[in-house]
């Protein structure tokens, strides 16, 4: 929830994120868990949840708030009613499936550059692409688009699917190839870089800690013996002593 708040947060303002907050709440209200989408939710039901909270700015251009959340391309919230000022539904779905591109996107940005970052971006946009349509979208030097998107190639950022022409053989120079991204392998991807980092954190503090054991019980012995003079009234001077 948090992370989805911070989202709508960033993409308008904090007026936005606590109207996707009381959207939250009204959904778990309504919806069972871990639905893709929330039952819908009414305008005049949404107004009252606002009333609550101390935003007098938001609850004056509440219609409009959700207009602009509504109408924008993550789709985080659909109109799916006008009976009586409108109904709305929470696209949970595409909200998270939205935050996981933005993270993604992020990833390949820290990991390889902002122009391989642009590739990633311009192949998910078009959902299958040519390599040299990357090169002439990209407004990147040809040799280093495809330099930049065989990276991405070999570490499974994207993938290439090769597709025959129509009517014709099976020779090499009839065919191409697009590549595209498997939103879920990559996910799933990026879960396993998490583990085993947190793997290797793991065995560090181990390792750490049994190299350092001696040194960690002295401070401790030491620690104890402190809050031992504490309490029989020790001053400064004996502490430091």
């Amino acid at each position: 929830d948090t992370v989805i708040v911070g989202a709508v947060t960033r993409m308008i303002d904090e007026n936005a994120g606590e109207l996707m907050r009381q959207m939250l709440f009204l959904m778990y209200e309504r919806t069972a868990s871990w639905s893709e989408t929330s039952n819908p939710i009414p305008f005049i039901e949404i107004k009252e949840k606002i009333k609550t909270v101390d935003r007098p700015y938001l609850f004056q251009y509440l219609d409009q708030y959700l207009k602009m959340i509504e109408e924008d391309s993550r789709q985080f919230l659909r109109k799916v009613g006008d009976s009586g000022g409108g109904q709305y539904s929470v696209n949970m779905k595409e909200a998270l499936a939205q935050l996981a591109w933005a993270t993604i996107e992020n990833i390949v940005m820290e990991k390889f550059g902002t122009k391989a970052a642009r590739i990633f971006r311009l192949v998910k946009m078009n959902k299958y692409i040519e390599v040299e349509q990357i090169q002439q979208m990209a407004m990147i030097a040809a040799k280093e688009a495809k330099h930049l998107t065989f990276i991405l190639l070999h570490e499974n950022y994207l993938q290439l699917q090769e597709v025959r022409k129509a009517g014709v053989s099976a020779a090499p120079s009839k065919c191409f190839f697009l590549f595209h991204i498997d939103l879920n392998q990559v996910v799933r991807m990026q879960l396993e870089h998490c583990y085993q980092a947190l793997y290797n954190t793991m065995q560090r503090r181990e390792r750490e800690s049994a190299d350092n054991k001696r040194l960690l019980d002295r401070h401790l012995r030491m620690q104890t013996l402190l809050n031992t003079l504490k309490e029989k009234g020790a001053t400064e001077e004996q502490l430091q002593e």
